[in-house]
């Protein structure tokens, strides 16, 4: 039986998309799904199912949890909705799941961002202060993992952005460059970290 990554969801209309092997997304409706109610599934749950065809070509059946996604969101507040859709999703590969007035959200892998206007930011350092004032993601550095370090690494060059920091290998087993969105906020793009240690748990 093969397993896959829930892609999208859409609860209000009770279907989502399941990837395949072949890193394809294959539909689903709730109708479909087993043991789990199809209001508890996210972006990210590992699943298994069978594949059947239709007339209207594959689809994923008889849908059953296989492992529950662990997602982290977050929200940045951004001046320009459009300019930092574009950025996120043409630049570093996000797709666009959910918009709204003044919102966006966009995803990629398990990481989902929820774009902002600053109408919508609330901070306790804005009581009397306006946004403007703020100098964005200062203490805040925002990683994003891709297999495919070099490919991405010129990708970013070609398409003209400035690298703050150059492409190089670190000392915990990773090759990463840092780069700026449109509104400042500081990204640490990189490869999967190559883990050398165990943390030994112990029981009382």
């Amino acid at each position: 039986m093969p397993q896959g990554v829930i892609t999208r969801l859409n609860p209000a209309r009770g279907f989502g998309f399941v990837s395949n092997p072949e890193g394809n997304d294959l539909f689903f409706h709730r109708t479909n799904v087993r043991d789990t109610p199809f209001s508890k599934l996210q972006i990210g749950d590992r699943v298994t199912y069978d594949l059947q065809h239709t007339d209207r070509g594959p689809r994923a059946g008889n849908l059953q949890m296989f492992a529950s996604a662990v997602q982290l969101q977050v929200n940045l507040a951004v001046s320009d909705l459009s300019r930092s859709v574009g950025f996120y999703v043409q630049t570093l590969g996000f797709r666009q799941v959910a918009e709204h007035p003044g919102y966006t959200l966009v995803q990629r892998g398990a990481l989902v961002l929820g774009l902002k206007m600053d109408d919508l930011l609330w901070h306790p350092a804005l009581k009397d202060r306006s946004a403007s004032d703020l100098v964005r993601g200062v203490g805040t550095e925002l990683v994003l993992e891709v297999s495919d370090i070099d490919e991405f690494h010129a990708a970013i060059q070609n398409a003209g952005l400035v690298i703050q920091e150059p492409l190089r290998e670190q000392p915990w087993g990773a090759r990463d460059f840092r780069l700026l969105d449109p509104d400042g906020y500081y990204w640490r793009i990189s490869s999967p970290r190559q883990l050398t240690e165990q943390i030994a748990i112990s029981e009382d």
